[in-house]
């Protein structure tokens, strides 16, 4: 059995492409009905299909996007009126699928279509500029974590330095301690070695 309901949406939804955007999810929800901007800024849209399809329609076009961005499409919120309810009422034109009505100004089907690529296209443009600036966040955090990595080569480096400062003291103090055994050792190997050649007479 069919379901119908007027859903109202409200947010950053007009001149970022959003009527397209439903157009296009409710063709690959098998959904009927009609969609058109209203003065105060919103959208309202009918919407047919079964229950459950259309349940899942709603939450498919229910856009979040960048809050207070005038280029992203972000919807802030939605109201869903269903048939039976009080506030109910109903497509205000006849459709036999689901169709942008963007009033009686455009009636020619060459404007209609000029006027959904044109919405396709802002729809594109926004998805761009919000990876453009979704890469450009990511790539600052890679460049905060690098300036990280980078102080801590820094720190690693200096710590490399210094240990290598005190081995070499090290070394250095090894091989001094060394020349004064060796100069000991010789000095008494002459000593041993000028008594020696005294006691044979050879001095």
């Amino acid at each position: 059995m069919a379901a119908r309901a007027n859903i109202y949406v409200y947010g950053s939804v007009q001149a970022v492409g959003y009527r397209t955007y439903v157009k296009n999810v409710a063709a690959l929800m098998g959904v009927k009905g009609l969609a058109r901007n209203l003065s105060n800024g919103s959208v309202e849209i009918f919407a047919e299909a079964g229950e459950d399809i259309l349940k899942k329609f709603i939450k498919a076009i229910d856009v979040k996007g960048r809050p207070g961005d005038i280029l992203s499409l972000n919807v802030e919120r939605m109201e869903v009126w269903w048939e039976g309810e009080p506030n109910y009422t109903g497509p205000w034109r006849q459709y036999t699928h689901f169709e942008i009505d963007y009033g009686e100004e455009v009636t020619k089907p060459i404007e209609k279509e000029m006027l959904e690529s044109l919405e396709l296209a802002k729809l594109y443009s926004t998805k761009l500029v919000t990876e453009f600036r979704d890469y450009r966040d990511e790539f600052r955090d890679y460049r905060e974590e690098f300036r990280d990595y980078r102080e801590e080569f820094r720190d690693f480096r200096d710590e490399s330095l210094k240990i290598s400062r005190e081995i070499l003291d090290e070394v250095k103090g090894v091989r001094k301690d060394l020349q004064t055994i060796l100069d000991e050792r010789l000095a008494r190997m002459e000593k041993d070695i000028a008594e020696i050649k005294a006691k044979i007479g050879l001095t």
